[in-house]
């Protein structure tokens, strides 16, 4: 059995968090894109990338690699679930104010075919559907590289006060 190993470095959370601090979610999302604030380690990790931000609308990019896929040599469908998490999320985070943060309720994915790890990259779109005081719904969709649909989902997320929050994170 051939080895294969990969390595890959993110920065520390803490400097992530510090360098948004103060900033509106569009503009550390902006600052991310453009490389002047660090990806989130977990972007990192899978080589997340924002593509675009909007009102209430975020596109990542993905490329898949063997390294995500399952026992049965297909992309594994919890890195499909992450990736759509996120531009759900982040669609709902561009329309909050900066004191305030969203954090998933409920995911709810439908997956339509298969992604095999072949080098290419996949898009998810996500758009907010409705964000109040205390509750946001979004829906997403994640393209294969031919637009092909791969899977849909949408979510419930929770609106917070960030510094309610902070002060019981260890962040």
């Amino acid at each position: 059995m051939t080895e294969r190993e990969r390595t890959y470095s993110w920065a520390d959370p803490r400097e992530v968090v510090r360098a948004m601090a103060g900033l509106d979610h569009p503009v550390w999302m902006a600052q991310m894109m453009s490389g002047t604030i660090p990806p989130a380690p977990f972007a990192a990790t899978l080589g997340l990338a924002f593509d675009e931000i909007g009102d209430g609308r975020v596109i990542f990019s993905m490329e898949l690699h063997e390294w995500m896929t399952n026992p049965a040599g297909a992309i594994h469908g919890g890195i499909t679930a992450t990736i759509l998490d996120s531009v759900l999320t982040l669609a709902v985070t561009t329309r909050l104010p900066r004191d305030r943060f969203c954090t998933t309720i409920d995911l709810n994915v439908h997956y339509v075919r298969p992604l095999f790890p072949d080098g290419s990259r996949v898009r998810a779109q996500g758009v907010a559907l409705h964000v109040g005081t205390t509750l946001a719904t979004a829906e997403a969709r994640l393209f294969d590289s031919r637009d092909r649909l791969i899977a849909h989902a949408s979510t419930s997320l929770a609106i917070l006060d960030r510094e309610t929050t902070r002060s019981q994170a260890s962040l």
